[in-house]
């Protein structure tokens, strides 16, 4: 690695932050540096599917000293930090390492390239993104004079606002007539003589976890003694980062497609549902696909998937929905192909990156046989 090249565990997350953007992740998702210092020098970068102490493990006999995962090592902060294998045993074993871990989870199964990732692997025709519905966002709102329109502007972008889907700097401004009397003791950055002052309104959405910071950022940039920065909560259809595919196949029945996905991920299949139905419309989603079934029964003949929940799946089945479950994992492992091509994009050629090849955390008795 030159000196010119030197990557630190920060910079490396934020590049892969603009990629797989927080605010696309659910709520109660753990998403960006789990544990680690940001600005380690990176000696190299373990991409993998699952945060586990093992895996740092690996990552520290590799010379790696961050872990790049789809999952992260738990969804709720731990009690405590026990020295146990596992996911469990994540933190003890990165901080005992001196190892960092970044997870990029539901950020990535929303991003165009990750929600891809399963129907490329599979070999579909991807026509559209399944998910539908609304995201929350805020909207942040301020009037300043022409001429310091720019200058609010850039400061809200740098904090976070403008930024939907594949666009950044998004905003829009209008023009209007802002009236003010100074009292005694102010000092106004423009005079209103009695007819007004030009300014502009400029509107900018944010994440809601972003528009406090948004605000003081507009605020700071702001020429007025006593700006109005105004941030409203609302929600805006989603667009491009969304779960799930819906995709066309050719090949034949749902039995067909079944035998087709197996052999493409190296997996047994479960099928529910008729297997001599038709497969022409294909539902796809990584993990687990509860959320997506509404829209699976809406415009799809089978779904293909990680999991489904038992009567989730009874429910879909008697509705005219097949579903093709290839394990949580066996789904996600095409992510890491994802995760592992933006970090080498971020980290260029000198920073050695391993990227973990599929390893199936459960076998079939079918399986267990035919490998001997």
């Amino acid at each position: 690695m030159t000196s010119e090249r030197i990557i630190t565990v920060g910079t490396l997350v934020q590049a892969l932050e603009e990629r797989f953007v927080p605010a696309w992740a659910e709520p109660w998702d753990r998403v960006g540096l789990i544990v680690g210092t940001s600005g380690t020098v990176l000696t190299g970068v373990l991409v993998t599917l699952d945060a586990t102490a093992e895996a740092v493990e690996r990552a520290r006999r590799a010379g790696a000293n961050l872990v790049v995962t789809h999952h992260p090592p738990f969804l709720e902060t731990p009690s405590c930090i026990e020295t146990v294998p596992g996911p469990a045993g994540t933190l003890a074993a990165a901080l005992a390492a001196e190892v960092a871990v970044a997870s990029f989870h539901t950020s990535l199964d929303r991003a165009p390239a990750g929600a891809d990732a399963l129907s490329v692997a599979l070999g579909l025709t991807t026509l559209e993104p399944l998910e539908s519905g609304v995201e929350p966002i805020s909207v942040v709102v301020t009037y300043v004079p022409a001429d310091d329109a720019a200058a609010v502007r850039a400061a809200m972008a740098e904090a976070g606002a403008g930024r939907i889907g594949q666009y950044d700097g998004c905003s829009f401004e209008s023009e209007g007539t802002g009236r003010f009397t100074p009292r005694a003791g102010a000092e106004p950055a423009v005079d209103d003589t009695g007819s007004g002052v030009a300014e502009v309104r400029i509107e900018m959405v944010c994440a809601r976890s972003d528009a406090a910071r948004v605000v003081q950022a507009a605020a700071g940039a702001h020429p007025y003694e006593e700006p109005v920065v105004l941030a409203t909560d609302g929600v805006r259809a989603r667009g491009a980062a969304r779960l799930g595919r819906l995709c066309s196949w050719s090949g034949g029945a749902v039995s067909d497609l079944a035998s087709h996905v197996g052999a493409r991920l190296g997996v047994r299949p479960r099928v529910w549902g008729d297997a001599a139905g038709p497969a022409a419309r294909i539902a796809v989603a990584n993990g687990s696909a509860g959320s997506l079934l509404g829209e699976a029964l809406a415009s799809a003949d089978v779904m293909v998937a990680g999991e489904v929940r038992y009567h989730d799946a009874l429910d879909a089945v008697s509705r005219g929905l097949a579903i093709i479950e290839v394990g949580h994992d066996a789904s996600e492992w095409p992510l890491v192909s994802v995760l592992a091509a933006e970090v080498r994009s971020a980290c260029g050629p000198d920073l050695p990156v391993i990227a973990e090849a599929p390893r199936l955390a459960w076998q079939t008795m079918e399986d267990a046989h035919d490998r001997g």
